[in-house]
C-alpha cells in the first residue's frame, strides 16, 4: 500500500504522509543519500513501528518529518512530507516552530540530553506549556503537577523542584513523555525512548505512552531497533535498510510471516528465538557505502537468496492484498530463479551446531564472602561524610570454572560496582574476593600483579575503552607491553594471532578504532583482554550498545572462545534473553544483594522470588503479544543511603506479608536454588501467575524464522 493510498475511515488525510521522500548529506567525497524513496504513513490513532540497523535512515526520516535537521546540513532532493495537511517542505521556520509542540512532539533517546541539566523540572515544563498555551504561571504549575501524576511520579512536588541529574533515567525519560503531551499534540514521534532503560522502567514507559496516546488519539511512529517491543506495542511496522523502505504489514504480518530477507535474517538473530549455547544465524558484512551505493538490490551482498535478477533495484511488490509489501525479487512468482535462490538460501542460513559442552568440574575459581562496599556522600566542617551509599550489602557468590555466571537486575543494584571489586579496581568495605584461593584485597603488590593476568575485563562501550590515538595492533597488545616487556616485532605478531582468534582481518590492524564498526570495536576490546591468556573475562554489558545481528555476532565469538579456551565468564547484563542464551547459571540482584541464585534455566523458566518475577515479567516477548501494562513495581528503587530495616524489597512487592518486616536471608529452596524470601514456597506457581496476567496471543516459537 502507497502512502497516497492511505485515508482515515472518516476519509481525512491521514496524519504522517510521506511519499518517496529522497533527502541527501553532502560531504568533500559525494552526497550521502541517507533516505532513498522513503513513502511512510501513520494513520490517526496508529502507532506504528520504524525499525532497522544503526545506519537504516529511521532517526533521519523522524527528524525530517518536523525538519529538525540544520537546512545547511542536508538537502531534500524528491518526494514531499505531508503533517496533519500540510506541506512541511513549504512552512516557513516561524510555522515549524508553532507546529512542533503544538501539533508534534518528539521524545528523543537519551533524555540527559534533551533535558536543560541548568534548569529545575519545573520551570522546564512550565516553559514549554507556556511557549504554546496562553496560561499564567500559576495555571503552568498545576497542569505540569497533572502531567507528572499522569506519568505515575511519585511526589510531584518534590520533583519540580529537582534538577535532572538528581532524577534515574526512567524518571527522565517519563518527565520528556510528560513534556511531550503537555500540549495534547496530534503526533508523536518517538525515536528510542526506551533504548537506555531497565526492562521494569521500559514497561512503566511503553505502557504510560501507549495509554496517554489512546486517551489523546495521538498517532506514534516508534522508532526501534527492538523486535519484541514492536511486538508488544506497534500496530504496523515498517522496516528500513540502507535509507529504504524494504518491508511493511501489520505488526504480526512482519514479525511472524516476514517476507524480506533482511526481516527474516533480523528475526532470526535474536537469541530469544534460539537454542540456547548454539550459534545464532548471523547477518554478514556491512551496510553498504550510501555515497555509492550498490546497483539493485541493497541487501543483495548480504543475503543468502541473493541470485542475478538482485543487480536490478526491485519496487516494493505486494505479498498479498492486504497492504504488506517487501522490496524483494523473491515476491514476484514470474519470477525464473525464485525456487532455486529460495532452496540456495534455506541452505546457507543454516548455522553449524555446536557439540554440548559439558560445565568442567575444576572446583571454584572466584569466591565472593560477604562483599560489601560503601562510598561516601558529602562532607561534614571537620571532612566527615554525610552518609554513605550502600552499593553492595552483604554479596556471596561462587564461580565455578569453566561456567558462565549471569548477573541481572535493575540499575543501582550492585551489577557494576560488583564486577569492578572482583577486578580490584574498588576496595571492598567489607568481606573478600577471593580468586584461586588467594584473597585479591589483601596480597602484596607484586603479587597481585602477576595474579590480575588471569583475569580481565570487557567494558559495555568499546570507543570509551579504546584509545583513539593508538592503532589497533597496539591497544590489543598493550598488555603484553606493561605485563612482559615484549618488544613491538612479537607484539604484532601477537596481535595478528589475537585479530584472527576474534574474526578480525590481520591486515586491518594499523588502522585506529574509529574507522571500525560497533562490533568490530567489541572485538577488539575482546582481543585486549585476551592477550594476557586470563582464566576469568568479567564482561560488563558487552552487547547492550550493539544491533540484534552485530550482538548475534559477539554472542557466537564468545561461546566460541569459551569452549577453545577453556574460559570462565561473569557476563553482566540486563538483557534477559542474552542471560537465557548464554548462561549456566544466574544471580539476580537487587539493591546491592542476591534475592535468588540458580540455573539459568531454573530462574527463566520457574522464578521463585517476587522481584524475578517482576523482571521477567517486564522483558517484551516477540513469540507472544500481550497488552501492555505497567509494571507492577510500586515506586522507585529505594534510596541507598538509608538501607530498609525489612525485606529490601518490601515496600515495592505485591506479595509482602506478616514476617516481610525482617531482614531476609538467602534459604535454599526445594530444587535447590538459593531465595531471598521467606514466603518463596508460598506464592503461586509461574506459570499460574502468567496466566493471571493481561491477555495474550501465543505465537509457535521460532516462527518468524522462516519464510
Amino acid at each position: 500500500m502507497e502512502a497516497s493510498d492511505m485515508m482515515n475511515l472518516s476519509g481525512i488525510e491521514a496524519p504522517i504522509q510521506l511519499s518517496d521522500l529522497r533527502l541527501e548529506f553532502p560531504t568533500y567525497g559525494g552526497a550521502v543519500k541517507a533516505i532513498d524513496g522513503v513513502s511512510i504513513t501513520v494513520g490517526k490513532g496508529e502507532i506504528v513501528g520504524l525499525v532497522g540497523e544503526s545506519g537504516s535512515g529511521k532517526s533521519v526520516t523522524a527528524m525530517s518529518i518536523i525538519r529538525l535537521l540544520p537546512p545547511d546540513s542536508q538537502r531534500i532532493v524528491g518526494g514531499s512530507i505531508s503533517v496533519l495537511g500540510r506541506d512541511m517542505l513549504q512552512l516557513s521556520e516561524g510555522e515549524l516552530q508553532s507546529v512542533r509542540g503544538d501539533d508534534v512532539a518528539m521524545v528523543f533517546q537519551e533524555p540527559m540530553n534533551a533535558l536543560n541539566p541548568t534548569m529545575r523540572i519545573g520551570d522546564q515544563l512550565r516553559q514549554v506549556i507556556r511557549r504554546h498555551q496562553k496560561v499564567s504561571e500559576a495555571e503552568a504549575t498545576a497542569r505540569a503537577l497533572e502531567l507528572l501524576r499522569d506519568m505515575r511520579i511519585g511526589d510531584p512536588d518534590r520533583v519540580l523542584r529537582n534538577y535532572p541529574f538528581e532524577l534515574s533515567g526512567g524518571m527522565r525519560q517519563r518527565i520528556l513523555l510528560a513534556m511531550a503531551f503537555s500540549c495534547r499534540p496530534d503526533v508523536l514521534i518517538a525515536d528510542e525512548p526506551t533504548t537506555a532503560l531497565d526492562v521494569t522502567i521500559q514497561a512503566q514507559v511503553l505502557a504510560l505512552m501507549q495509554q496517554k496516546a489512546r486517551e489523546t488519539g495521538s498517532s506514534v511512529l516508534f522508532i526501534t531497533h527492538d523486535m519484541a517491543v514492536v511486538a508488544q506495542l506497534c500496530d504496523r511496522v515498517y522496516v528500513m535498510y540502507a535509507g529504504q523502505v524494504v518491508e511493511q504489514g501489520t505488526t504480526e504480518e512482519v514479525l511472524y510471516t516476514p517476507q524480506h530477507p533482511y526481516t527474516q535474517a533480523l528475526l532470526r538473530s535474536l537469541p530469544e528465538l534460539a537454542e540456547p549455547q548454539q550459534p545464532l544465524p548471523t547477518i554478514q558484512g556491512l551496510v553498504p557505502n550510501l555515497i555509492d551505493p550498490p546497483a539493485g538490490c541493497r541487501f543483495r551482498e548480504r543475503c543468502h537468496f541473493a541470485h542475478q535478477r538482485c543487480h536490478e533495484m526491485p519496487e516494493m511488490l505486494a505479498a498479498d492484498g492486504t497492504g504488506r509489501a517487501a522490496r524483494c525479487w523473491l515476491l514476484d512468482p514470474t519470477n525464473p530463479e525464485r525456487e532455486a535462490a529460495l532452496e540456495q538460501g534455506r541452505q546457507a542460513q543454516r548455522p553449524d551446531p555446536l557439540p554440548r559442552a559439558e560445565l568442567q568440574s575444576g572446583g571454584t575459581l572466584l569466591e565472593i564472602q560477604n562483599l560489601e562496599v560503601r562510598f561516601p556522600v558529602g562532607a561534614d566542617w571537620r571532612g566527615r561524610p554525610k552518609a554513605f551509599v550502600h552499593a553492595l550489602n552483604g554479596v556471596d557468590l561462587e564461580l565455578r570454572r569453566g561456567e558462565t555466571l549471569a548477573i541481572v537486575g535493575e540499575s543501582g543494584c550492585g551489577k557494576s560496582t560488583l564486577g569492578q571489586s572482583i577486578m580490584g579496581l574498588l576496595t571492598p568495605t567489607a568481606g573478600k574476593v577471593v580468586f584461586s584461593g588467594k584473597d585479591l584485597h589483601n596480597l602484596p603488590p607484586q603479587q597481585m600483579r602477576e595474579l590480575r593476568r588471569r583475569f580481565q575485563v570487557v567494558f559495555q562501550d568499546p570507543q570509551s575503552s579504546l584509545n583513539p590515538r593508538m592503532p589497533v595492533w597496539k591497544a590489543i597488545t598493550e598488555p603484553l607491553l606493561v605485563a612482559e616487556k615484549l618488544p613491538a616485532r612479537a607484539r604484532r605478531e601477537r596481535a595478528s594471532e589475537l585479530g584472527r582468534q576474534v574474526g578480525l582481518n590481520p591486515d586491518h590492524l594499523e588502522r585506529y578504532p574509529h574507522e571500525f564498526s560497533g562490533g568490530q570495536r567489541q572485538r577488539i576490546a575482546i582481543a585486549r583482554a585476551l592477550a594476557l591468556q586470563p582464566d576469568l573475562l568479567v564482561l560488563d554489558e558487552p552487547t547492550s550498545a550493539l544491533d540484534v545481528s552485530v550482538q548475534a555476532q559477539i554472542l557466537n565469538l564468545l561461546l566460541r572462545l569459551k569452549r577453545e579456551l577453556g574460559l570462565t565468564y561473569l557476563f553482566i547484563t540486563h538483557d534477559v534473553s542474552v542471560v537465557r542464551h548464554v548462561a549456566d547459571r544466574v544471580a539476580v540482584m537487587y539493591l546491592g544483594q542476591v534475592v535468588e541464585l540458580g540455573s539459568a534455566p531454573e530462574i527463566i523458566e520457574a522464578p521463585q522470588h517476587p522481584y524475578t518475577r517482576t523482571l521477567l515479567r517486564s522483558v517484551p516477548e516477540l513469540s507472544r503479544r500481550r497488552e501492555l501494562a505497567p509494571a507492577d513495581l510500586q515506586g522507585e528503587l529505594p534510596n541507598n543511603t538509608r538501607l530498609p530495616d525489612t525485606c529490601f524489597f518490601r515496600d515495592r512487592c505485591r506479595y509482602a506479608a506478616s514476617g516481610c518486616e525482617q531482614l531476609q536471608s538467602l534459604t535454599t529452596a526445594s530444587d535447590g536454588r538459593l531465595v531471598r524470601c521467606h514466603r518463596h514456597a508460598l506464592l503461586p506457581p509461574w506459570s499460574v501467575e502468567q496466566s493471571s496476567d493481561a491477555s495474550h496471543e501465543e505465537r509457535p516459537a521460532g516462527s518468524a524464522a522462516g519464510r
